[in-house]
């Protein structure tokens, strides 16, 4: 495919490429712990998964509960992941329809892959540069009371967003085809799927070991010394009770258990230890 088939559209493409961009604005509209932006994820996907697979069929439901998982991106990044996901679904039904195999577990590995790198390159371009040069150039002008402080600040950050998520929605949604052609053939999915599993697993730790904190204060006179429980904890592994307690909700969770009642479980667990002197 070549650089103007691949920015080049049809009526039709252009109707879902516009559709896409315009639902992913909402984004951030609902967001929560457990799943962070995964429930409007689904809901983005909603409208083309009913088109592609039919209203209230088993198809349409399991790709729905696909796209309903965690998900956490930079907004501005998510068009490509989008589209492609919708070009992955299009072409999962074509085949199915064939009675050709597709791996459809393939499209949530790759929506999984490329959230945490594209969330990286999203907060580096709009946090850390357009953001900073949009506020140097608007207080510059706003001290001496222009009205162009403000204008140029909404200019500056928002157009090059918008003209990105555009693109990088076109070129997720042209590129899906021809991806899933050659990565089928190579074998690529395979190797995305197991891939994506060790990514999780990886950033699952990461996650742990860097928001989940947890000491134990306990200390006892032995012999004339001092022990100190979370010196021998360390000793083992460090960070090792964040992992516990990571862990035990992990193993509640998977119960089908609410995760409002892990949270109200682990606060009056920890109310009780700090009196106890255990934590604190």
């Amino acid at each position: 495919m070549t650089k103007n088939e691949m920015l080049t559209l049809n009526k039709d493409e252009r109707k879902i490429v516009s559709k896409l961009f315009w639902r992913n604005q909402f984004l951030m509209f609902c967001t929560s712990y457990t799943k962070q932006q995964g429930i409007t994820y689904g809901w983005l996907m909603a409208p083309f998964l009913r088109k592609i697979y039919g209203k209230d069929t088993a198809d349409f439901y399991s790709a729905m509960g696909r796209h309903l998982d965690f998900f956490n991106t930079a907004p501005a990044m998510n068009g490509f992941i989008g589209a492609l996901n919708v070009s992955m679904e299009e072409d999962n039904k074509a085949m199915m329809d064939k009675g050709e195999y597709f791996d459809s577990t393939s499209i949530s590995a790759l929506k999984t892959a490329l959230m945490g790198p594209l969330a990286g390159i999203g907060d580096a371009i709009y946090l850390s540069v357009l953001r900073v040069i949009a506020t140097g150039v608007a207080l510059g002008l706003s001290e001496k009371g222009s009205i162009l402080g403000p204008i140029l600040f909404l200019l500056i950050v928002n157009v090059p967003n918008m003209m990105i998520r555009w693109f990088t929605t076109v070129v997720g949604y042209k590129a899906g085809g021809q991806f899933i052609s050659d990565a089928l053939k190579s074998g690529t999915f395979s190797a995305i799927t197991k891939g994506a599993a060790v990514l999780g697993l990886i950033m699952t730790g990461a996650m742990t070991a860097q928001f989940v904190t947890f000491k134990t204060t306990f200390e006892a006179k032995l012999s004339g010394t001092t022990f100190n429980l979370q010196n021998v904890f360390d000793s083992i592994m460090p960070g090792l009770l964040p992992l516990g307690i990571t862990m035990i909700c992990f193993a509640y969770l998977r119960k089908h258990n609410k995760p409002v009642t892990a949270l109200v479980i682990m606060f009056l667990v920890a109310v009780v230890m700090t009196i106890l002197g255990i934590a604190g």
